[in-house]
């Protein structure tokens, strides 16, 4: 039975490796296959948009005829309920888990498998969430179901905490910054404990997805800044008044915390900043390195040279790729836009980052010259797909094709500028104006 549940596990982390989609990252070791951590990213448009939750799921050995067991540890260490069936302590309420009372057709079935769990996972963090609270399903779209969804939906103190908790808080302790404590509480304590944590609950394990947290908050960050910008316009943003309770919120199982958008405004400035000296020391290190004669630079160094015979070779020359200041871990790609093209005209020149502790953390990537694009920030940052991470030439084709796709599909995952999105997949008017404004920063490249 043990072989088979390992056979099976195997197949499943086999398939889900070959997955395209962005909103679920797995991680586990291949010495212990069976227990596994899941980044579960917030869905666009509900109160957890792009948020980061962190699930530990464990397969029994006579898997698939039991289910996983899985628990949530983006909890705010026993704190903070994230919605009716994310409990503060963990509890993961789904039918299919057995975590909750269901009909025969909504239990466990071998048939079901992994990537079922993590899709249902995902449904937990939904637009409307009152109506999946255990007890509540069949409960009328009264007043009190629409206060709750309306709660969550419109009002701040959900995307607030999403925001706290899952983005910011993670970050500030890889980093090791402590938070100001909240203008407007009595306590003079520059520093601040919110409520009272619990010891035997401990933090998710961030640094198993650190590199994918730091990456991704470049890749949101215009969106986090917009919704901390939308929650002080509506007023709502006073530091130091508290949440009201959900009706089947209860002391010790609720969403503890306060507003204070304002002092989430100053701690996303801080780490935007200390992602970007980060950014920067990784030239600086990798130059100590080559000096050291270490392997890994010697290998970058090797990998570019013959990246770029091949990538001149495939792009008839528009495309180069040098060391910038003969550094192996600061490349510059000068993309020549293509005749008849959106580029046409255009030189695109793009810094790409590598870290001293590449592969492991993944190479940024930020363009020299302000683009407006549906694949580069505000903050110049370029997101793009490699379709293997280990290998540097992989990452050149990815930000190639991010770069040359005209008509990208629509994908809220990859939405990192939220005004050139809208224009891009917009109406026909939008799109002409998303184009006109794409040309006009692509000739103040040659300025």
């Amino acid at each position: 039975m043990a072989d088979q549940c390992a056979l099976r596990v195997m197949r499943e982390l086999s398939q889900f490796a070959r997955s395209d989609d962005i909103s679920i990252v797995i991680s586990y070791k291949e010495t212990n296959i069976r227990e596994i951590n899941a980044l579960v990213i917030g869905p666009p448009d509900t109160p957890y948009a792009l948020g980061f939750y962190q699930f530990l799921i464990t397969i029994p050995p006579d898997y698939p005829e039991k289910p996983p067991i899985v628990r949530l540890q983006t909890t705010n260490r026993g704190q903070t309920r994230f919605g009716p069936n994310l409990y503060a302590g963990g509890k993961v309420c789904l039918s299919i888990l057995g975590t909750w009372r269901a009909e025969s057709n909504e239990q466990w079935t071998p048939v079901l498998g992994l990537e079922t769990v993590l899709r249902s996972i995902q449904s937990l963090l939904a637009a409307k969430p009152f109506n999946l609270e255990p007890g509540f399903e069949d409960e009328p779209d009264n007043a009190q179901s629409q206060g709750y969804n309306a709660k969550v939906a419109m009002c701040p103190e959900i995307k607030h905490e999403s925001l706290r908790l899952t983005v910011i808080t993670p970050l500030e302790q890889a980093y090791g910054i402590r938070p100001p404590r909240p203008s407007g509480r009595p306590n003079e304590d520059r520093y601040y404990e919110p409520g009272h944590p619990d010891p035997s609950l401990l933090d998710e394990p961030v640094n198993l997805f650190l590199d994918t947290y730091k990456r991704r908050f470049m890749w949101y960050l215009e969106y986090y800044k917009m919704a901390i910008q939308q929650g002080l316009k509506e007023g709502r943003g006073r530091a130091g008044h508290p949440f009201p309770q959900a009706p089947f919120e209860y002391p010790g199982n609720y969403m503890i915390g306060s507003w204070d958008y304002e002092g989430l405004e100053k701690r996303l400035e801080v780490l935007e900043l200390r992602i970007k000296a980060e950014t920067n020391s990784w030239v600086i290190e990798g130059r100590r390195m080559e000096r050291k004669k270490m392997p890994l630079a010697a290998s970058l160094r090797a990998q570019r040279d013959q990246i770029v015979l091949q990538v001149a070779q495939r792009t008839d020359g528009m495309v180069t790729l040098e060391l910038v200041d003969d550094n192996p871990f600061l490349w510059r790609l000068i993309y020549h836009g293509r005749p008849m093209t959106q580029f046409d005209g255009g030189v695109l020149k793009i810094k790409i980052f590598i870290s001293p502790n590449h592969p492991a953390e993944q190479p940024r990537v930020l363009l020299e010259t302000p683009l407006y694009h549906v694949r580069v920030s505000p903050q110049n940052v370029l997101i793009y797909l490699p379709l293997q991470a280990d290998e540097m030439s992989r990452h050149i084709d990815g930000i190639i094709s991010s770069l040359e796709e005209e008509k990208p599909p629509v994908n809220p995952m990859m939405t990192v500028n939220p005004e050139a999105s809208a224009l891009c997949w917009g109406s026909e008017a939008d799109q002409r104006q998303y184009r006109r404004n794409l040309r006009r920063s692509v000739a103040a490249t040659l300025e």
